[in-house]
């Protein structure tokens, strides 16, 4: 609230507010995160998970559209809850990224495999059984709904920042946001389950409080 305020005395863009918003949330989300994380064994599960999302990134990178980490920071935050589920998305972005290369898209791919897995996460506790056909649904739309958020991106590097120029953004990668979309539902229908099913023994040997996570 007060960097709205801050923002509007400063009159800042609309644009510039939610991208210190959007900082000021990640950073809260790693420090509550730098809380819990006490035990060594979340830690090193939160960077393999992270680490399977890299490198399934950069391994199919020259395949239009298939981004198997978003699926596997979907599975994360469904099986451990939304705060790992937020960081193995966050350090999916960065981590691939160091691969394929940094820039001013990093942040925003932190962002929404960041609030893919938060979100994933907060779905378990409405639907706390694997369905097949629900998650394949729910994979789907995040593979739209990451595109749009890196339509966002774009539409700020660009000269004109406005409601048409987004749409006219969302149009122009609708195929590729559609592959995306197709390719994760996929994957949560195929081998979602038995992911999850692996996933959940972890999380029951460690004791991963989900409350906490």
């Amino acid at each position: 609230m007060l960097s709205v305020l801050v923002c509007t005395a400063l009159r800042f863009p609309w644009w510039a507010e939610l991208i210190i918003l959007l900082a000021l949330g990640a950073y809260a989300l790693l420090e509550w995160y730098e809380h819990f994380a006490i035990d060594p064994k979340q830690i090193a599960l939160v960077a393999t998970l992270s680490a399977l999302g890299a490198v399934g990134r950069t391994a199919v990178q020259g395949v239009p559209g298939v981004q198997p980490a978003t699926f596997l920071v979907i599975a994360s935050g469904y099986a451990f809850g939304p705060v790992v589920g937020a960081v193995v998305g966050a350090f999916t972005g960065i981590g691939s990224d160091l691969f394929l290369g940094e820039g001013g898209w990093t942040p925003w791919h932190v962002l929404a495999w960041g609030l893919a897995g938060f979100c994933s996460g907060l779905l378990r506790y409405v639907v706390n059984r694997y369905r097949r056909g629900l998650m394949g649904l729910y994979g789907a739309v995040w593979g739209y709904v990451f595109g749009w958020i890196m339509n966002t991106w774009l539409l700020l590097g660009g000269s004109s920042v406005s409601l048409h120029a987004y749409f006219a953004l969302c149009a122009a990668s609708f195929w590729f946001d559609t592959l995306h979309a197709a390719a994760t539902g996929a994957l949560c229908v195929f081998v979602g389950k038995p992911v999850d099913t692996v996933l959940s023994r972890f999380r029951h040997r460690m004791k991963v409080s989900r409350i906490a996570s």
